[in-house]
């Protein structure tokens, strides 16, 4: 039986791992040691502790019209006003957006980054290729303000946010012509979706109780989008936007414009109990009058959608996925995602739910006979994850992105992190012009959900991450430093393999996996060895004339070869 009951006991070095990879983007050798001696408690409040951020905004380097590196986007305490005088196009600009957050969320040793990609996952407004940065990087900020707090107010925010009211056209949504996109994917993709409940059958197939729909299509959609009329942003004054309050980020949002209202009564279907909405008299009524009905009646809309127990269970489906297994079995929906759900649905706080889902048994295997067959090592790393997680493993010197910031936004993350192999890999970090309100397959397309991220065509550029990001030699990475960093005694070829297996593989592998990655990188064909040799003599000798100065790149390419092979395998390609 599937439980929620909590883990109980230290979580050792196999747990530690798993739950690091499953709930951050950084993982060491020193973060596994760490988190080995903690129980499930200590451990979650290690990752609820606020990080502290590196910068809290990219700050362009040195170029075009700057003397020194300044902020694009916000004043900044430490770098100085705003200055866009960097002569780098938008997109460019959209892409060092995208490294300064991947660089944060390498960094971050707590849920904050692997929880506000979730929510992009789950409210999912991508990039527009050209666009303006300093409204996607709102956008994301909103996403960060909440991702461990209210979800029913982020419901609220991103629904008025202007790159949501953009991406879905609700910004061009009036009483004369009504827009019907967003409230489509409101219902459809981000509350409360279809299927009840959704899972994969015995056989395979997509299973539904009862009616897939959980939502009038003739009937509320259009009467959602009336709701939804009259949301306006400035596209060319961000300065000159409302902010939404200290309480909610104090970030620039949209607000209502009455006269593009439809005030007319309204009433959902009986998905929504008839929900209905009074007609407003706006004779006599002042303007501010006018905008509070507006959001009263946003508001409104949004706890009734809420208030369906769907709602809850579908969002618990998504957090399942992406934190746990693609496998919703009849088993799963019944002990997981509905008492899941009915915590979350208690005042549908994130931190509570994502808390009780990391705690529990079933997240570490450990509520069944068999706690090796589920969960560890059952999900394939997506691109992000990979790269994100090899950088911290590795402890690669990504360059620093004020004193190198042209290496480290152009070179390291703009032309070889996104464009050599995200974009290429199938996961642009934050969508493109391509990218649907449903986002990555990964996320939303059944059964295959995130084998979505291994086929022909992401294949090459996730095998040849090495070769396109960590042995390129304008980064400086060192592999023997490297191996010295982490193993004890690295003259000792089995001692390598030990520890960087158990450090990138979810689980330990056998002796003959083990000796199949010295054989082939550490230990020549025996034609070298001398009688009263030591078994391991030729990489013993090469580590100590390595030591004294000679022969470093062999050393190097040897290193670099088995490091290679660790990545290929199938071991670490999953998490």
């Amino acid at each position: 039986m599937a439980s929620l009951n909590p883990f109980e006991g230290a979580l050792g070095s196999r747990l530690a791992k798993h739950l690091l990879r499953r709930a951050t983007f950084n993982i060491s050798q020193q973060r596994i040691d760490q988190f080995a001696a903690y129980n499930v408690d200590q451990a979650i409040s290690q990752l609820l502790a606020p990080s502290v951020k590196n910068l809290n905004q990219p700050i362009h380097y040195v170029n075009g019209g700057l003397t020194q590196p300044a902020p694009w986007i916000n004043d900044d305490p430490d770098y100085g006003a705003v200055n866009e005088n960097n002569s780098s196009g938008a997109q460019r600009l959209n892409n060092f957006l995208d490294g300064w957050w991947m660089d944060e969320a390498r960094r971050d040793t707590s849920l904050r980054s692997k929880m506000t990609y979730f929510l992009f996952t789950n409210l999912t407004a991508p990039q527009k290729d050209n666009g303006k940065s300093s409204y996607y990087y709102d956008y994301l900020m909103l996403l960060e303000h909440f991702c461990l707090s209210n979800w029913k107010e982020l419901i609220f925010q991103v629904s008025i946010n202007p790159r949501m009211l953009e991406f879905l056209n609700n910004d061009l949504n009036t009483k004369g012509l009504v827009n019907e996109n967003y409230a489509r994917e409101l219902l459809e993709l981000y509350t409360i979706g279809v299927g009840k409940p959704l899972y994969i059958d015995d056989n395979g197939n997509v299973a539904f109780d009862g009616d897939p729909l959980n939502y009038s299509e003739t009937i509320d959609i259009p009467e959602v989008a009336r709701i939804l009329t009259g949301w306006r942003f400035d596209k060319n004054d961000r300065p000159g936007m409302p902010l939404n309050g200290a309480e909610n980020g104090n970030l620039p949002t949209g607000y209502a414009l009455p006269d593009e209202h439809d005030f007319g009564a309204k009433q959902l279907s009986e998905y929504f109990d008839n929900y209905p909405i009074d007609a407003f008299d706006t004779t006599g009524k002042t303007d501010s009058e006018k905008k509070a009905q507006m959001e009263s009646e946003l508001r409104g809309l949004i706890d009734k959608i809420l208030g369906q127990d769907e709602t809850a269970k579908y969002i618990c489906r998504k957090l399942y996925r992406f934190f746990v297994s693609r496998n919703i079995t009849e088993e799963i929906e019944d002990d997981i995602i509905v008492p899941l759900a009915a915590t979350f649905r208690t005042n549908y706080n994130l931190t509570e739910v994502i808390t009780q889902l990391l705690k529990s048994k079933h997240f570490y295997d450990a509520d069944d006979t068999d706690p090796t067959d589920e969960i560890i090592g059952g999900l394939i790393k997506s691109p992000l994850e990979l790269l994100l997680q090899t950088i911290t493993l590795l402890n690669f010197p990504v360059p620093d992105p004020i004193t190198k910031g042209e290496l480290h936004y152009k070179v390291f993350y703009d032309n070889t992190i996104i464009k050599k192999f995200l974009d290429i890999s199938a996961q642009p970090i934050f969508g493109d012009v391509n990218t649907p309100p449903a986002g990555f397959p990964a996320h939303y397309s059944s059964p295959n959900f995130d084998k979505s991220w291994f086929n022909s065509s992401t294949i090459i550029p996730r095998y040849n991450i090495c070769k396109i990001v960590f042995f390129k030699g304008n980064f400086d990475f060192n592999p023997g430093n490297f191996i010295k960093e982490v193993v004890p005694n690295p003259s000792d070829p089995e001692e390598i393999v030990n520890v960087l297996t158990d450090m990138m593989f979810p689980e330990t592998p056998t002796i003959e996996r083990k000796q199949y990655f010295i054989d082939t990188f550490l230990f020549d064909d025996g034609s070298l060895l001398q009688e009263g040799d030591e078994k391991y003599y030729y990489w013993n000798s090469l580590w100590s004339d390595y030591l004294s100065g000679k022969k470093s790149n062999t050393v190097h390419s040897i290193l670099e070869s088995l490091i290679e092979a660790l990545i290929w395998s199938q071991e670490y390609q999953t998490t």
